[in-house]
């Protein structure tokens, strides 16, 4: 494995205003897939916008939610959405799941702990705490081992609104010479009531908004939702290669191992599972009731075994052809689940073959590419393919660093087991789509010397599946066009620094697509460091966007659909914070909304759920290196 040794990682122009911080020899890393590379990533000890490190801020710079942490959730910016994913459920709690794909493997010189605290300081703030711990340690310089944990408790502003959440992974890595492996057990159980919104959305104006808890909303009573997901992962390797003698100085030679062949093996193994429970059936809620007209159980479940062996030539053993080609085979076992009738599940079991290759070059400092196309072979979905590509190139121009980067993608691929096929208590659906078909360009232009970053997307999708104003999924026949203009530039001045995300969306289909014309983030703080050892920053930042027919959501399924009755937005939602930085410690406090307390206006998320009102925040993380 080749490694970048991490630093503090931080956003803005503020992440070059310290030194960066020692993170005593700590490297860390995500594992790629399909091939099982591992990708070197910074470690997350930025005291920068360390305000903004709740799950829902870092997601998106614009999202709808429930309005409480660790609620259902779905990001207004289109390209900053899961698609195809092969459980639907899935989708809404997709800030907040630990999978094989973000788990972070380290290796330490020595231990190293990390301890954070999330919640709210006022008075009249019902309860939101949120609790993470991290401990990794080598065993020698090899193996490594650790543990990670994100608790969540947050009860909301609103009635039957609370939420709370339990996630984490056990992992352990060796890396060595000629064989390498990583392994994790991830854990994610999240549970939510449900309140359907509010039952007059007036109220958000009238007298109770002192007290928040007592105004009506439009499930008669709670629904309660729940969505874990638990996976083991095992990705191992082995390289064939030589010694190649290095000239470290006149009397020193020291022997490196440069791998040529490398064969790799993952294993997972994964359970989804979905369930959404009333009570008493909420019949005037919901436009049909098939099962019970006095309770509700449902469940829906997606059992994963999945293996993929692979072949790789590596890239950096040959002088004269520097790219890097892997080729690889996959096969996946699925088992689904969902209710046939109140007392009895319906099980059915299928399973995909896949085909793929990579073409890559990721050395050297001018250019770089990666080409990944995929085929399914065997199974419901044979004749699915998905194509991707970069293309990146760094030059200067005058003083100036330019890096630019083309991307292009191409898929073809059938609606999930979900989407076609579903029962429950209030809804059923029995369809046969067509494939969706996708086409996507796309590039970005980055000027890191002026703090300029530009990034254009283009996508044409044909067959789009959507949810309909019945929150049933329909298949729209003929083609939807997505633009995104994504610009961020940030200044400084002395101490003073102004960071602005401005983003353009146009969508052809509004109607099926709905999404904000303009979105915006600013931040703007006074960064110092005061005594040479207390780093401080203290600002005020803004989120808003046009207003359009934001998606509503689904209790009982808990889809986001479209809605041509209420347009949301028009209304920026601005908090004023401190951050501070003492050695290995990070502490904030935020005054949450706080323009709440003097501007009028409708500060819902989407239709009937409105964020909570201003309210006071803080925040510490703790470092431990020994």
């Amino acid at each position: 494995m080749v490694f970048a040794v991490a630093s503090t990682h931080a956003q803005g122009p503020g992440l070059a205003f310290f030194k960066r911080d020692s993170v005593r020899h700590l490297k860390a890393w995500h594992v790629v897939s399909p091939i099982a590379l591992a990708d070197s990533i910074p470690v997350d000890t930025a005291h920068v916008n360390f305000q903004d490190v709740n799950a829902i801020d870092r997601y998106s710079i614009a999202n709808s939610y429930n309005g409480n942490l660790g609620s259902p959730l779905q990001s207004k910016l289109y390209f900053d959405r899961p698609f195809n994913s092969p459980f639907i459920f899935a989708d809404a709690y997709d800030p907040y799941v630990r999978r094989p794909d973000n788990v972070t493997f380290y290796n330490t010189k020595g231990p190293y702990s990390r301890l954070e605290y999330l919640g709210g300081i006022a008075v009249n703030y019902r309860d939101e705490d949120n609790v993470r711990f991290l401990f990794t340690a080598n065993a020698n310089k090899r193996l490594n081992f650790g543990l990670e944990l994100d608790y969540t408790r947050a009860i909301g502003e609103y009635e039957n609104q609370s939420t709370k959440r339990l996630s984490g992974d056990l992992f352990a890595s060796y890396d060595g010479r000629r064989y390498s492996a990583s392994g994790a057990f991830m854990f994610n159980k999240m549970d939510n009531y449900e309140n359907g919104g509010l039952a007059n959305p007036d109220d958000l104006h009238g007298d109770n908004l002192n007290d928040p808890q007592v105004l009506p909303t439009r499930l008669q009573g709670p629904g309660y939702s729940g969505y874990s997901y638990n996976a083991f992962v095992y990705n191992h390797s082995y390289s064939l290669g030589f010694e190649r003698k290095v000239q470290v100085s006149e009397d020193s030679v020291r022997v490196d191992f440069v791998p040529v062949t490398r064969f790799a093996h993952t294993l997972k193994l994964a359970e989804q599972r979905k369930r959404y429970l009333e009570p008493t059936a909420d019949t005037a809620f919901y436009a049909n009731t098939y099962f019970s007209p006095t309770t509700t159980r449902d469940t829906a479940a997606l059992q994963t075994i999945s293996n993929t062996v692979s072949v790789s030539i590596e890239e950096e053993f040959n002088k004269w052809m520097q790219f890097g080609l892997t080729a690889y085979l996959t096969n996946d076992i699925e088992r689904y689940t969902m209710m046939s009738d109140s007392a009895t599940l319906q099980r059915t079991n299928r399973s995909r073959t896949k085909v793929g290759g990579v073409l890559s070059k990721q050395r050297g400092t001018h250019i770089k590419y990666n080409i990944n196309a995929e085929l399914d072979v065997l199974g419901a979905q044979a004749g699915d393919f998905r194509l991707t590509g970069d293309l990146s190139g760094f030059f200067r121009l005058w003083r100036d660093s330019v890096a630019i980067t083309a991307r292009g993608a191409m898929s073809n691929e059938s609606p999930s087991f979900f989407q076609e096929q579903y029962s429950s208590n209030h809804f059923r659906w029995h369809n046969d789509f067509n494939r969706t078909y996708r086409t996507q360009v796309g590039g970005t232009l980055a000027i890191p010397t002026k703090r300029t970053r530009l990034d254009v997307t283009f996508e044409n999708v044909s067959n789009l599946i959507y949810y309909d104003r019945n929150a049933l999924p329909q298949q729209f026949d003929g083609s939807t066009q997505v633009l995104a203009v994504n610009l961020k530039q940030d200044f400084r001045f002395w101490r003073f620094f102004l960071e602005n995300n401005v983003v353009y969306q146009f969508t052809s289909r509004p109607e099926i697509l709905p999404l904000p014309t303009i979105t915006l983030y600013h931040n703007f703080y006074y960064l110092d460091q005061w005594f040479k050892v207390l780093d401080v920053q203290f600002g005020i930042d803004l989120r808003y966007h046009t207003a359009y027919y934001a998606p509503d959501y689904m209790p009982a399924t808990g889809q986001f659909f479209v809605q041509d009755e209420v347009r949301i937005g028009n209304y920026p939602v601005m908090n004023l914070y401190l951050n501070f930085h003492l050695k290995q410690v990070r502490f904030f406090v935020k005054w949450y909304h706080f323009n709440q307390s003097f501007m009028e206006g409708d500060y819902y998320s989407m239709p009937r759920y409105p964020i909570n009102p201003n309210t006071f925040r803080m925040g510490i993380s703790w470092n431990f290196y020994n």
